[in-house]
């Protein structure tokens, strides 16, 4: 993605931001804005450890997968093993203890209709 369009969409995002109320849509709106900024850092060659981690998509990592251990794919992408050990938890990808997105689904309900999720799971 080109530079001056990478910097209008983070502009677009920090806009929205400031004027969300709701904090889980702010909470997505700050993951996105950071993604994008770390494809800014990607084309300065400029990338953090966690920035690797927010680029690399479940895909690419099951691609990796495929044919190299966890432990060559953090050494491929650049992060400790640990670190990637926590990105396929969050995203997911690890056998133990995957959180599915209709819990993240109840959680958001309950807050909203401000209810108990032992209750909007029965629905």
């Amino acid at each position: 993605m080109d530079r001056k369009l990478l910097k209008e969409k983070q502009i677009q995002l920090i806009f929205q931001l400031e004027q969300e109320k709701n904090r889980f849509i702010r909470k997505r709106l700050i993951e996105e804005l950071e993604f994008f900024e770390a494809l800014g850092d990607r084309e300065k060659g400029l990338l953090t450890a966690e920035q690797k981690l927010l680029i690399l998509t479940p895909n690419e990592y099951r691609e990796y997968k495929k044919t190299k251990s966890d432990v060559e794919i953090s050494k491929l992408i650049g992060v400790s093993r640990s670190s990637l050990a926590e990105w396929k938890r969050k995203n997911g990808l690890n056998r133990k203890k995957q959180r599915p997105v209709q819990q993240e689904m109840i959680d958001v309900l309950a807050f909203r209709l401000d209810k108990w999720r032992t209750y909007i799971e029965k629905i």
